[in-house]
């Protein structure tokens, strides 16, 4: 039976404005037609009026993990308790993230195989969560960041890895490839991956369809991932008038996670007693608004992801905001433009005929 859905507001297709007086069709897991309540009314079976509310596409965290929480301070020992402590205590994290109005999350590395795990029980409704698109384990040197979610050295190595992922059912792979602000080694601008290897990833995973993704937050190592083909570079704090020209003319898509650095309930929580870890800290919100001033000079687009800060999505659009994006681009960084990065274009992201019946309602004017 079809459902008329209406609002007072609601998000255009293409983001730039809020519309009155219209409405959507949704037969089963699908919009049929966003039109005029008028026009569309007469095809209705059933009504769910929202009232004063902005009707808007579900959000799409572009980078987040299951079971991280960054507020409780050292992250990768969390990733080294026990595979079904970490599991157990995901299942709410996931609850968080649907309750935030994210619908769609791209998962950037687990351990002992968590989430693939939680796709599998999503997908049959066992499990509460936004749909998920999953890495498996991330590759990570054995001197690297991010060594809690795998480990994989030298070109034969992290060919090995790749082909262990996709085996298992990733959807995409992640590598790590400089130092990174919660960890207690390495700096910001270090990468840990050479060139050799950086393509033999890239080359094994998109031999299989598979896209790649970089946690790197500025100096060569972006460089070098964007001249090799990676697709998206994550984090980008620390980006540099080269890494942005780089990134543009390779056409690598940038994911930005600002809530677990600047929000007070992200690292500066968790780890408020670790001095090197709060150094880099300072280091990367030092950097970052000047990186991102780099990002809207050069116009390339972006998405947005928590990294592991569950229900805290609204955060990144307030940072955003605050940097002076208009609220409609910040809502794309959000929802199309994340949709983007994971390939789920056209299917999520938008509230047009054909796509997926992901809504969310936000109280009031959206864009007041």
């Amino acid at each position: 039976m079809s459902l008329l859905v209406t609002a007072h507001h609601m998000l255009s297709a293409d983001g730039s404005s809020l519309l009155e007086g219209h409405a959507l069709l949704v037969d089963g897991s699908r919009i049929v037609r966003v039109g005029p309540e008028t026009t569309l009314s007469p095809h209705a079976g059933a009504r769910l009026d929202l009232g004063d509310a902005t009707v808007m596409p579900g959000f799409v965290d572009a980078h987040t993990h299951v079971s991280v929480r960054p507020g409780d301070g050292d992250q990768h020992g969390q990733l080294a308790r026990p595979t079904a402590w970490l599991a157990l205590r995901g299942a709410k994290n996931l609850e968080a993230m649907v309750a935030s109005g994210v619908t769609t999350a791209r998962i950037m590395g687990e351990p002992g195989g968590i989430d693939l795990a939680a796709k599998a029980l999503i997908d049959a409704g066992d499990l509460v969560g936004p749909r998920l698109r999953v890495a498996g384990s991330a590759l990570s040197a054995t001197h690297g960041h991010g060594v809690a979610l795998g480990v994989a050295d030298g070109v034969e190595g992290v060919r090995a890895a790749v082909r262990r992922n996709v085996a298992a059912g990733a959807d995409h792979v992640k590598i790590f490839m400089t130092g990174g602000v919660s960890s207690f080694t390495g700096g910001l601008y270090d990468h840990h991956y050479g060139r050799e290897e950086v393509r033999a990833v890239v080359e094994e995973a998109h031999r299989v369809g598979r896209r790649v993704a970089a946690h790197a937050h500025g100096g060569p190592g972006v460089t070098i991932c964007a001249e090799e083909g990676v697709d998206s570079i994550e984090h980008g704090s620390l980006l540099t008038d080269e890494n942005v020209d780089a990134i543009v003319r390779y056409g690598t898509s940038l994911v930005l996670t600002k809530s677990i650095a600047h929000h007070p309930d992200g690292i500066e929580r968790g780890d408020a007693s670790n001095p090197v870890v709060l150094e880099k800290l300072r280091a990367a919100r030092e950097a970052d608004r000047a990186a991102f001033e780099r990002v809207r000079a050069s116009g390339l687009p972006y998405a947005v992801g928590t990294d592991g800060m569950h229900g805290y999505l609204g955060e990144e659009i307030v940072w955003l905001v605050d940097q002076g994006v208009p609220v409609a681009e910040a809502f794309g960084a959000a929802t199309w433009e994340g949709a983007r990065v994971l390939q789920e274009v056209p299917d999520v992201g938008r509230l047009h005929a054909g796509y997926r019946a992901d809504v969310i309602a936000l109280g009031g004017d959206a864009f007041s």
